[in-house]
């Protein structure tokens, strides 16, 4: 029977050689960081970088960027202009980014909601969620009346200058809202952003009443937009519904009937979700039955933090 004396490393060895291994890993997990940052610089609005930006961007080493950059060239998640020697986003990205529409859930889910909304409005449509503290643009369907609004899917935007970002507030905790509307000045998109942080919360809080919010010309000069929730089964709000037009064909007089819209698309939406009953848009589930029906609370009931979704993928 093998003794204990018979493994030849002593247990200081064993013990030096976990902490060398603790040390590499450490290490390598540090360099995954990195390389991860400076591929999310385009994640950016431009089509392509040089080495040099990225540097900047990344307080980081050129020639350290370069070999990292030319690493992800080699497995094409990056290309590099042989010209101009910039990169851009390579094709392996995007088969990559395109397996989360394939199989979330959500996206899954509203892709036919989405077709027969923009059958029934004539407009733009829209499924938004948050990503962080900003509204991510994840998909959109195209109207016959469509306004290159210049952002595309897979946009971030300021949560507090979007209608979808303002929805998704509206169910958020009181902590969260305050961290996201006064951690620092909000910034204008166009010089029609409301950047009134008391304003912002009012419209915020409108949502709860009505159930929908709309803005003209906060993102982009020229575009409408009206935002409604959806809900899950845990009764959480893990997206919008949106739809996007020139503003000028569309009264804000008419902006509640849109909202009716989206409010039958984003029921049948969240019910496919797992919400049991949708709280807006219908005499079946008024908002004056919520405490009885179980249906969202308003945003000082929500625990910090259950607006976003738990694994996410918001115009």
């Amino acid at each position: 029977m093998a003794t204990r004396a018979s493994n030849p490393k002593t247990t200081d060895e064993t013990a030096g050689t976990k902490q060398g291994g603790d040390s590499d890993g450490a290490t390598t997990m540090k360099s995954l960081r990195t390389s991860l940052r400076i591929l999310s610089v385009f994640a950016g609005d431009e089509k392509d970088y040089g080495v040099g930006e990225v540097a900047e961007q990344c307080a980081l080493a050129k020639s350290h960027v370069s070999k990292v950059l030319g690493a992800f060239a080699e497995f094409g998640y990056l290309v590099q202009d042989a010209e101009t020697r910039r990169y851009a986003v390579g094709v392996r990205t995007f088969a990559l980014g395109s397996r989360f529409v394939t199989h979330d859930r959500l996206c899954r889910a509203a892709m036919p909601v989405m077709r027969e909304l923009v059958i029934t409005s004539g407009h733009s449509v829209r499924l938004s969620v948050l990503d962080g503290d900003r509204a991510l643009y994840l998909l959109g369907l195209e109207g016959p009346m469509f306004f290159d609004s210049g952002w595309r899917s897979g946009t971030w935007l300021p949560v507090h200058s979007t209608s979808a970002g303002r929805v998704l507030m509206a169910f958020m905790g009181p902590e969260t809202v305050s961290r996201l509307l006064g951690d620092k000045p909000l910034r204008a998109v166009t010089p029609n952003t409301i950047t009134d942080e008391a304003a912002v919360r009012r419209l915020v809080t409108q949502v709860v009443r009505k159930g929908y919010t709309s803005q003209r010309n906060e993102t982009t000069v020229g575009l409408g937009t009206v935002a409604v929730p959806i809900f899950d089964a845990r009764q959480h709000a893990v997206g919008t519904l949106g739809l996007a037009f020139p503003s000028h064909v569309v009264h804000s007089s008419e902006e509640p009937a849109l909202a009716a819209m989206l409010h039958t698309a984003a029921r049948t939406l969240s019910q496919r979700m797992g919400c049991q009953v949708y709280p807006f848009g219908g005499a079946e589930a008024p908002m004056a039955k919520r405490a009885s029906q179980g249906t969202p609370r308003a945003v000082s009931a929500i625990p910090k933090g259950k607006a976003s979704r738990s694994n996410p993928a918001p115009g």
